[in-house]
């Protein structure tokens, strides 16, 4: 069920009784949505009907990207590029915090650290590299700014009309009411502008949205006293006297606020006549999946933390949000108690992220780098590793883009969404499907030389080994990322290459590609430089077309298949 109502409400889980799921909605009717299946794919699939369809995510978004808080002078960004890619490492996309502005200004340039952006934009495009620049939802008050001047009358207020001026990072800070049409008109013409001088990608953070007014007048006030606040994150809000449109006080509408702020930016890539769209959002309600992908938010270098993520991205995974991911790393920094800065941990932080849809490393100001370049050669090359099997894979997690842009369906799925007839399923946490055909089990607990891996009912190809392996049942893996093919697949990979394990069919674009009893058919001619097929037997001859044999090797139950030439037909015999 869904229960669409944006403003405060608690949730009671077995707190008062037991066995019962409790909900407390301080209005006096809601809305409720009952989404009947039979299957947790078709009730997915419903709720987007109601909320909406992802947006079609560009290719690029699911490469490797780098971030921290902050990069900068502009030499830096390129230097660190470099370095990245002289080392070997494959990065798609560098994401620029809060330090490239003028004073905190939104949609300005720092003129001493950045000097000159266009050209340090025209460098990372000759090196194929995007720019993502944070765009924070408060605005700082000041009259020779002129970005505040041309939003009066767009900005959020008190409930006796006067303008609601918080603090945030510029110090005196106005928020958009983005509830209004006329706001939202106005962020998106900022938003195309600002994507004008070639920025391919928007941050929003700080979305809940956040102000520091709250928890600055408890922190002077206790400033002399041995009292810390034990939980402040209630004393980041709004106040509850906000009202949104001059029709909703705060508390009712507020988790919808980065929604429409969202929905705003996304009609700021329409007006600058952009094809691609990339919003990462660090907040949302129903529906941001139709605008922007979503990030677990600040994080910790943990092993706790390390095991948690995997449980967030699998919750909003289910819950909608298919483009999701994590701070690869861990963002807090050494100020946290928590925090272990450990090569093995940042490892497995790239390694537990292989396969989330959105994959970047971050990390706070006061933080060990979460950029590989400076681990000791043994970790560095496991990275390396690890973002080179993603790139391999990523055809793969574009065709899952564009399912979910059609259907809604996750990209990165808990045990129980394919196999929901498997009692055992549900109480694994620690590993994740990747679609309908690819099983991945990432080591989550320190100096783990090999896991259990609990593989459902099916027969499954192991990745790394070649061997087939009948499912219900439990194995051990030895290997750094343990990947598992589900009987059926046929799996899109880098270079044109094609991996096929059994009968099955997927729609690629406008093409069938089909395999049955050792023949894989398409639609229309496709290229296929090389193939992969998964068989017990032995295979004696290759026919492409019908018209001449193809050199292949066999290791185990793995064949491979040269072909290098577009084809309707390869037959196996």
């Amino acid at each position: 069920y869904f229960i669409n109502y944006a403003g405060r409400l608690i949730v009671d889980v077995g707190f008062k009784e037991y066995n019962k799921i409790i909900i407390e909605v301080p209005e006096r009717s809601v809305e409720i949505f009952v989404f009947e299946g039979p299957t947790i794919e078709k009730v997915i699939e419903k709720y987007t009907d109601l909320t909406g369809k992802p947006y079609l995510l560009p290719y690029w978004a699911l490469g490797y990207m780098i971030s921290r808080y902050s990069y900068f002078p502009q030499d830096s960004v390129i230097e660190l590029v470099d370095l990245m890619q002289k080392e070997g490492f494959r990065i798609t996309g560098v994401f620029l915090d809060i330090h490239f502005m003028d004073s905190y200004k939104l949609f300005t340039w720092h003129r001493e650290r950045f000097p000159d952006p266009k050209k340090m934009i025209e460098e990372l495009k000759k090196r194929n590299v995007k720019l993502i620049t944070i765009v924070d939802h408060g605005i700082r008050v000041d009259q020779n700014y002129n970005v505040f001047i041309s939003g009066i009358g767009n900005y959020c207020e008190l409930d006796n009309g006067s303008m609601f001026v918080g603090k945030l990072w510029p110090g005196y800070t106005v928020y958009p009411d983005f509830f209004r049409e006329k706001t939202r008109e106005w962020w998106a013409n900022l938003i195309s502008e600002w994507l004008s001088q070639g920025v391919d990608g928007i941050w929003l953070d700080m979305n809940e949205p956040t102000d520091f007014t709250k928890i600055m007048e408890i922190n002077n006030v206790l400033k002399d006293l041995p009292i810390k606040v034990k939980d402040d994150r209630l004393y980041y809000t709004f106040p509850d006297n906000v009202v949104h449109d001059g029709k909703f006080y705060h508390w009712q509408v507020r988790n919808a606020y980065p929604y429409y702020e969202a929905m705003a930016t996304f009609e700021g890539f329409r007006k600058a006549g952009r094809s691609e769209v990339f919003i990462l959002s660090r907040a949302g309600y129903a529906g941001i999946q139709r605008y922007a992908s979503i990030w677990t938010g600040d994080n910790t270098p943990s092993w706790d933390d390390l095991r948690l993520q995997l449980k967030l991205v699998l919750g909003l995974s289910i819950s909608g949000v298919p483009y999701v991911g994590i701070d690869i790393g861990g963002f807090q920094g050494r100020g946290f108690y928590e925090i272990e800065n450990s090569p093995e941990l940042l490892m497995r932080y790239y390694q537990l992220a292989l396969f989330f849809p959105f994959y970047r490393s971050h990390k706070a100001t006061d933080g060990i780098d979460s950029e590989p370049l400076n681990l000791p050669s043994f970790y560095k090359e496991k990275v390396k590793e690890a973002i080179n099997i993603r790139y391999k894979f990523l055809p793969y997690l574009y065709y899952l883009v564009k399912e979910s842009n059609l259907y809604g369906h996750p990209i990165v799925r808990p045990l129980f969404y394919e196999f929901q007839d498997d009692e055992s399923c549900y109480y694994i946490d620690d590993e994740y499907m990747v679609g309908k055909f690819l099983l991945y089990a990432p080591i989550v607990y320190p100096n783990q030389e090999k896991r259990r891996v609990y593989l459902p009912n099916a027969k499954w190809f192991d990745y790394w080994s070649n061997e087939i392996l009948e499912g219900k049942s439990w194995v051990y893996s030895s290997y750094d990322l343990p990947i598992y093919i589900k009987e059926g697949s046929i799996i899109l990979l880098e270079d044109n290459e094609l991996l096929v394990f059994g009968n099955g069919e997927i729609r690629y674009d406008d093409i069938v590609i089909k395999s049955e009893e050792k023949r894989i058919s398409f639609s229309n001619k496709f290229y296929v430089k090389r193939l992969y097929w998964i068989e017990r037997d032995d295979i004696k001859k290759v026919i492409v077309n019908k018209e001449k044999d193809k050199s292949f090797e066999r290791k185990n139950n793995l064949f491979i298949i040269h072909i290098g030439e577009e084809v309707k037909d390869i037959h196996l015999i």
